[in-house]
């Protein structure tokens, strides 16, 4: 009793402090949000199995991506302009979390749509995937406000253990299950379930938010903020113009997105057609890969720390380089043995990614100046986001006019392996030249 009387005291003590409590809520916060954004997310685990067991074809798997994107594309700006003049920072992201807690139940009922079930589906997965990557965006902006700059690092790697260990738990439940499934029917509701789920912790995820202190804006700095105006937006876009920091970054980071979305939708149709992986297989993909690099992700906190997150950016580059490489090596091996090949490399080659998020907000934070950080947060992620929707749709097209067979999966890989090379070579040379400015 005494034993546990004093484990209470030091976790109490432990949450006295505020940085320690904000390091939790945000820990909480991230697994809460991992679990939708795995099981449903633009590319999570069980959007592109719904699409498919709802009767979605090739061409409108890749779709999938191009009509969420876009509708994150429309509404990041206006949310992003009135995430900046609102009186708390936190007030954005909280009411995205309790509109996607709804629109999650409506996602859910989709297979009972009938004929109708594909148009309900792509209305909803707009405004679920769509929306998760809105709230995604303010809240790097609300991270950014309420986050001291030196804490960053420690926090934000917190946050992604719990991120990465449901990574692991969420797939490999939704995977068992659904192979365990006799029709796609039966796979359909098990996906309903979770899918409600999702939005159930939608909703608790914002009493979370709301917990985190700090984000209010006094009357002093909203009073400075300027009223929005296209003038004052087109002043917005030349000042990023001029600020040849912010502009270096961007250029080089929508190429290396450009590179890195091409092949989203594709690795989907190769993971299934090619490879030939059942849905308990691509989740016991996602948990290994989440487990290596929930236990290797200390490394890359402690590089940053060392190097900076430019220098270990470089590796989470080489690993989306080596993506491609893995479903050549899978797609040339022995029938039998692909599904084996692909989950021993993939996971092997896909553990540096556990740095991605840490290292890109951090460099996006670094360049991005404080005032309208919201909006420029937006107007990034409104880009990047352009790119997560038709880059996938063009890869698939790609592979359609190269003759979507066997060849064409193999040198389409070859075309993105070539890519993401030279994408790797640009930030090489960007980490050298900052290193020089440094020393100088």
């Amino acid at each position: 009793m005494n034993q546990f009387k004093k484990i209470k005291n030091n976790f109490s003590g432990f949450l006295a402090g505020d940085r320690n409590r904000m390091m939790i809520l945000f820990g909480i916060e991230g697994l809460l949000f991992q679990f939708v954004m795995s099981l449903s997310g633009v590319s999570g685990f069980g959007t592109n199995l719904y699409a498919t067991n709802l009767g979605a074809t090739d061409s409108q798997i890749g779709m999938v991506q191009l009509v969420a994107n876009l509708t994150a594309v429309v509404l990041l700006l206006p949310a992003g302009i009135i995430g900046d003049r609102l009186k708390n920072s936190k007030t954005m992201p909280m009411l995205t979390l309790l509109f996607l807690g709804v629109m999650y139940f409506f996602y859910g009922t989709v297979p009972a749509m009938g004929e109708m079930r594909m148009i309900f589906f792509f209305i909803f997965v707009s405004l679920t995937a769509g929306v998760l990557a809105i709230y995604n965006a303010i809240w790097q902006a609300f991270f950014g406000d309420v986050t001291p700059i030196g804490d960053r690092n420690r926090v934000y790697a917190f946050r992604n253990r719990f991120v990465f260990l449901i990574s692991t738990i969420a797939p490999i439940l939704c995977g068992t299950i659904l192979t365990a499934m006799p029709d796609s029917e039966a796979k359909l509701q098990v996906l309903r379930v979770f899918f409600y789920l999702c939005g159930a912790l939608c909703l608790v995820n914002a009493f979370v938010l709301s917990r985190i202190k700090g984000g209010q804006r006094t009357p002093e700095m909203l009073k400075a903020i300027p009223k929005f105006t296209l003038r004052e937006f087109s002043v917005v876009f030349k000042t990023l113009a001029r600020d040849r920091r912010f502009l270096s970054y961007f250029v080089c980071i929508m190429f290396f997105y450009m590179g890195w979305h091409l092949d989203w939708s594709m690795w989907y149709i190769g993971q299934t057609q090619y490879v030939g992986m059942t849905e308990a297989q691509l989740s016991f993909f996602s948990a290994s890969t989440a487990i290596l690099q929930l236990v290797t992700m200390g490394i890359f906190v402690k590089l940053n720390e060392k190097k900076g997150v430019q220098f270990s950016f470089i590796f989470c580059v080489l690993s989306l380089v080596l993506c491609p490489v893995t479903m050549l090596i899978s797609g040339v091996s022995p029938v039998a043995l692909r599904p084996f090949v692909f989950i021993v490399v993939g996971t092997l080659i896909c553990i540096p990614q556990s740095a991605s998020n840490l290292c890109l907000v951090q460099m996006l934070l670094d360049v991005t100046p404080e005032k309208n950080r919201s909006l420029i947060v937006s107007l990034n992620m409104a880009f990047v986001t352009l790119s997560n929707g038709v880059m996938p749709f063009l890869g698939v097209k790609l592979y359609n006019a190269l003759g979507a067979d066997y060849r064409a999966f193999l040198f389409f890989n070859l075309i993105v392996l070539c890519l993401r090379s030279v994408a790797l070579t640009i930030f090489i040379f960007r980490y050298r030249r900052l290193g020089v400015r440094q020393m100088q």
